[in-house]
This record gives structure tokens, C-alpha cells and sequence, in this order.
């Protein structure tokens, strides 16, 4: 006589079935799921195993929860809040560096896409969003999360799925590249950059917006640079 599956087995199971109902229906983020009743009845299951399926897909970024109103395909598209084991990276300013580094060798070209395939609501969306980023840094008022959601938009506007997906992972180095520059490049470097690159995707200039992008992310990486040269010379 077959046993019966054990509760945790059973909930990971239907979060699997729950998957393949996204993918053969070919949800996007901000679709909203069916109900628990319509689950429970599809799938064949108890209510209470379908709400331990969606805790599962919620804690794996497949899912969000809104209270009172229920489950939504969530915009993380099920990336990891750290793939990256960033968190256990100890030495912040290589840290930054680092991601720098390879924002270095993605966002350029993630820019460039963007000032081919923007439509002209992204374009004005983009505008809108720099705008608001602007007004941030000139009230000296936190901007990181705008300023993380502007880079997700240009990435967004250049079509292409796996960047977007990217965009997750490597924008977490936004506030990282903060802190160890000192917010000193907010005006001379954020302000001025984030402006002409949005500028050459609304004109559907690739190389501005290739060009605009590179000097943005290499400004940081520089003066990141520079001031652990720095410091290691003093400790000399």
C-alpha cells in the first residue's frame, strides 16, 4: 500500500504544478494567480496545501502576496534576493569594484539596446523616472530606490529578457557603490550621466547611449579606484 506523501512533500509538489500553470499560461509579472478555491479545486489539493505552494513560490521570488487582495506573478521574474553570496563579501570597496566591473561589461551594451528598441512610452517613462531621481539628489532626499528602478527601466526598454533578469543581481551594487563612494559623485557624475544616457535612448542614439553609460559606470569604478590607492599608500 503506497504511503501518503508528508505535507512539505505534498506543498513543494503543488508549487512545481503551480509553476507549470504560469509557463503553459504564459503569465507576466503583475498577472494576478486564481484564487485559493480555483487552486485547490484544479489541482486537486487542500486549501491549506496551496497556501504552503504559494509561500514557497513567495519565498523563491516566483510569486507576491498582497494582503487582502491575493497572489500576483511577481516583477523579480524568481531571482534570488542574493545568487550572488554578495552578503558574505566582507571588503565593501572591492566589492564595489567588482560589480562595477561587470556592470562595466553589461549595462553599455543594455543601453545601447535600449536606444534601439525603447517604445515611446518607455522613453517617456524613463524621462519621468530621471526626473524623479533629479529631484531626489537636489533635496538631499534618499534615492537609491529610484535611482535602482531608473537602471531596471533602461534595462527593461532594451527587450531583451535575460538583462532584465540581470538587472535583479546587478543593481544590488547601487547602494554598495554609494556608500563607498561617499554619495560624492551624486551631482558631477549620477546627476549629469543618468540624464544624457535617457536623453540618447529617448533619440534613439545607441553609441550616446553606449558611450553615456560607459562613462557613468567608469566614473564610479575610477574613483572607487582611486581612493583604495589612496588609502593604501597612507597605511604605507
Amino acid at each position: 500500500m503506497e504511503k501518503p506523501k508528508a505535507a512539505g512533500s505534498m506543498a513543494k509538489e503543488t508549487a512545481d504544478k503551480i509553476i507549470d500553470y504560469i509557463i503553459k499560461n504564459q503569465m507576466l509579472p503583475g498577472d494576478k494567480m486564481p484564487t485559493e478555491a480555483a487552486l485547490t479545486e484544479s489541482m486537486g489539493v487542500s486549501r491549506s496545501t496551496i497556501r504552503e505552494a504559494i509561500k514557497i513560490l513567495s519565498a523563491r521570488n516566483i510569486l507576491e502576496i498582497l494582503q487582502g487582495s491575493g497572489a500576483y506573478i511577481s516583477p523579480r521574474r524568481g531571482v534570488p534576493d542574493d545568487p550572488l553570496g554578495l552578503t558574505f563579501i566582507y571588503d565593501a570597496d572591492r566589492l564595489a569594484i567588482d560589480l562595477l566591473d561587470v556592470r562595466t561589461m553589461i549595462e553599455p551594451q543594455a543601453a545601447m539596446l535600449a536606444a534601439m528598441h525603447a517604445t515611446d512610452q518607455q522613453c517617456s517613462e524613463l524621462r519621468g523616472q530621471c526626473s524623479l531621481v533629479e529631484r531626489l539628489i537636489r533635496s538631499d532626499t534618499e534615492y537609491e530606490a529610484e535611482d535602482i528602478e531608473l537602471h531596471k527601466k533602461i534595462c527593461e526598454a532594451s527587450g531583451n529578457r535575460i538583462l532584465i533578469n540581470l538587472s535583479y543581481i546587478l543593481h544590488s551594487s547601487i547602494k554598495k557603490t554609494i556608500i563607498a563612494t561617499s554619495d560624492a559623485l551624486r551631482d558631477n557624475n549620477t546627476y549629469i550621466y543618468h540624464r544624457k544616457i535617457v536623453e540618447a535612448i529617448a533619440h534613439h542614439d545607441p553609441i550616446s547611449a553606449y558611450n553615456s553609460m560607459m562613462c557613468h559606470v567608469g566614473g564610479l569604478r575610477e574613483y572607487i579606484a582611486s581612493k583604495i590607492a589612496e588609502r593604501q599608500k597612507t597605511s604605507e
